[in-house]
């Protein structure tokens, strides 16, 4: 017809034809690495006895790989089922008792071990091969199942893919390669195997000592409420191995963050300023907001440390995506990414049953084929990012770090791995919350109190399965001799509500109750520091998560250059509380949804849902971002906000109908059920306190009781 299909697809759907193209590419070029090198040990080992011929060859390859396949799934679904939740609980959920079958019954140590076993026993028969014949084809034999092991092993997809074009010809040219060309080539290859452990290792004891600095290790749980750890609620199964570090700490009972999103909270944490000063208020910042942090106006802790020699590092799992799209200070970066590439990648994969095994290392390796599937929100498997810590330990060595550790287990969809995932939950429940639970802003079902209770049982779970990570990381500091020289930080980004009156599930939507904003600080000093001697190591006055800020840079004598909205809290070291009442502030995070029948829904000013609202910049990585200014000031002119001190929360709601305000009595009523706000001065005093920090560091304007977000600047974008 004369119109060539590439362009029509190109204009139809304009950038993202790249994307998509990319994207099945990559997917189904995994799987064929992945086959292929089964097929080739299968073959190899096939071959060791002639009496196997081609044509009885193939269909065993068929059968075989399909029952590695098998394999590999039964294994990846026990270990992992919150991967598979969507397959099988809203695409195909007749197949759900399947899951639960093997679940129950089922270790995947069993299927892992099958699998372990065949391969051994395969490439044991090759290697037997080698040194019975000792020819050139044995050794083309071994030569190519190592290669293949390396490309596994390290997740080589491109150059594994380079090999497997060029092998044909390869394979022609076996009789042409001398045999003293394999003893190099045969010893090079299986030194690679352990190489970049042994370069860790010797990278690390070049290193620089710098005495006097101490390494700083912050560990936060993003969604880690404070009422969930045992030395607190007095379950000592839950957090066994924090309720042993706060033994060593200093223990903030009353600590809350400025804002329930993970980007805005991360931003002020790491500044020591309000998102409403740094412009950072939701999880999708425009270009010109996002570059403000880590700018000469906004310096972050991480680079305040670097300038008096520390490396700085970064480490996460899904939810630590926001790592890489600002500037932290950060050297090093071991998070993964979040764009709409990369979330195009992987919804491709997951419509991939048998590929998911591969990608999330059933097979002994092969989760970096598609690296972007270490963002994936089901895979809660906190065990890989424990590796990266250590190994950004090891090649620390000597020298002073900064290492930033961010575990996504506890958000939501709270997807703990095996056998975690049914530490507190009923045995006895089937059905669609059996092994996650996803936040739908939309979602107007009511559930039941079984329900319910198994998702608090998998919160549980998943606050379990980070304090593992947690004891492995303090038990590798330890064998390190770190542990006690180290300023070691625990705290999370937010809370979680979890059904508790009628305030849902998730986090941002609004400020009622203490699941939301409070969450844990522990801070343990070095063993030779002053504040070690001291006898009392709580403290219950409320502090902010922008306290860290200015707490660190008191720790290292670094000169604070502008004025900062948090507190140094190596003042109150010891003591019990202020001496005199202190506030600290929060606000609400961007509203994904406009419709639902949620409480707040009717306490907001309105504004588009997300999907309305965002845009896909492709010069940009293609990033997720609010880039319309209109946007971005009702976004801000709509939030809720708040003032707490350690008896009563004050909260502002702005309507299209007025301005709400809310007085709560947190120790009498810690849900925030009974609005005492009209009956005494005290909301008012409270209000005057709002109202002036708002307009202070958001440079705010007042019309009538409405408080107008400070316009964005020029000279800001």
């Amino acid at each position: 017809m004369g119109v060539d299909v590439g362009d029509y697809l190109k204009q139809y759907l304009g950038d993202f034809f790249g994307v998509y193209l990319f994207s099945t590419f990559k997917v189904f070029s995994a799987s064929l690495v992945f086959h292929f090198s089964l097929g080739i040990l299968f073959h190899y080992s096939l071959e060791s006895y002639p009496r196997f011929k081609i044509k009885k060859q193939i269909p065993l390859l068929l059968l075989y790989l399909f029952a590695m396949d098998l394999l590999g799934l039964f294994h990846s679904i026990i270990l992992y089922p919150q991967i598979y939740g969507e397959f099988f609980f809203y695409r195909y959920s007749s197949l759900s008792s399947l899951l639960y079958f093997f679940t129950d019954h089922f270790s995947p140590d069993f299927f892992f071990y099958t699998i372990v076993l065949i391969l051994s026993v395969q490439l044991a028969n090759i290697l037997y091969y080698v040194w019975k014949e000792k020819t050139k084809l044995s050794f083309f034999y071994l030569t190519t199942i190592l290669l293949i092991l390396l490309f596994h092993r390290f997740g080589s997809l491109y150059p594994a893919l380079a090999f497997i074009a060029v092998f044909p010809i390869l394979h022609k040219l076996k009789d042409r390669i001398h045999i003293r060309t394999y003893f190099l080539l045969i010893p090079f290859l299986v030194f690679l195997f352990p190489f970049p452990f042994l370069f860790d290792s010797l990278y690390g004891t070049f290193t620089e000592n710098h005495k006097g600095k101490p390494p700083v290790i912050l560990i936060s749980a993003d969604s880690l409420r404070y009422d969930k750890l045992g030395f607190v609620n007095g379950n000592r199964e839950i957090t066994p191995n924090i309720d042993l570090f706060s033994k060593d700490s200093f223990v903030f009972h009353d600590h809350h963050t400025t804002i329930p999103r993970t980007f805005p909270s991360w931003a002020d944490l790491l500044t020591g300023k309000y998102s409403m000063t740094h412009k950072v208020r939701d999880m999708f910042p425009s270009k010109a907001e996002k570059n403000r942090i880590g700018s000469k106006e906004f310096p972050t802790i991480g680079q305040k440390l670097k300038e008096i020699g520390y490396k700085t590092s970064a480490i996460g799992s899904f939810a630590a995506d926001i790592f890489p799209r600002a500037d932290f200070g950060f050297d090093e970066v071991l998070a993964p990414n979040f764009n709409a590439k990369v979330m195009t990648l992987q919804r491709t994969a997951e419509s991939q049953l048998f590929l998911l095994p591969v990608v999330t290392g059933s097979f002994l390796g092969g989760g970096d084929y598609i690296e972007e599937m270490d963002g994936l929100s089901t895979w809660g498997d906190g065990k890989r990012i424990v590796d990266r810590l250590k190994k950004v330990v090891r090649k620390s060595g000597k020298s002073s770090f900064f290492l930033t550790y961010f575990s996504s287990v506890v958000h939501f969809p709270y997807t703990p791995a095996y056998p975690n995932y049914k530490k507190f939950t009923n045995p006895d429940y089937y059905g669609k919350y059996k092994y996650l639970k996803f936040v739908d802003p939309t979602a107007t079902d009511k559930l039941n109190s079984e329900e319910i209770e198994q998702i608090r049982g998998l919160f549980d779970s998943s606050v379990y399965a980070f304090d593992e990570e947690f004891g492995a990381i303090i038990r590798f500091l330890k064998d390190k001799d770190l542990y006690d020289k180290s300023i070691i930080i625990l705290t999370a980004d937010h809370g979680e509500a979890l059904y508790e009156d009628i305030h849902g599930q998730g986090h941002g939507e609004h400020l009622r109750g203490e699941a939301v904003t409070k969450v844990p600080l522990l801070i343990k000093f070095p063993s030779d520091s002053k504040y070690v001697s001291l006898p009392n190591r709580e403290f219950f006055g409320t502090t902010s998560s922008v306290d860290l800020f200015p707490t660190l840079s008191d720790y290292f004598s670094i000169p604070i250059e502008q004025e900062l909205p948090g507190m140094s809290l190596l003042g109150i070291i010891g003591e019990k509380d202020w001496a005199n009442d202190r506030v600290v502030y929060s606000e609400t995070g961007i509203w994904f949804s406009d419709i639902g029948d949620h409480f707040f829904q009717s306490q907001r000013i309105p504004y588009p849902n997300i999907l309305e609202l965002h845009q896909v910049v492709p010069e940009e990585e293609f990033q997720i971002m609010i880039t319309d200014r209109n946007f971005q000031e009702t976004i801000a002119f709509a939030k809720h906000r708040s003032v707490q001190n350690s008896r009563y929360k004050f909260i502002y709601i702005p309507t299209r109908k007025g301005v709400l305000f809310e007085l709560y009595d947190r120790k009498n009523d810690p849900l925030n059920t009974k609005n005492i706000f009209p009956t005494g001065a005290i909301g008012l005093s409270l209000k005057e306190n709002l109202y002036s920090l708002v307009k202070k560091w958001e440079d705010a304007s007042q019309a009538g009781e409405y408080l107008l977000p400070g316009t964005l600047r020029n000279g800001d974008l």
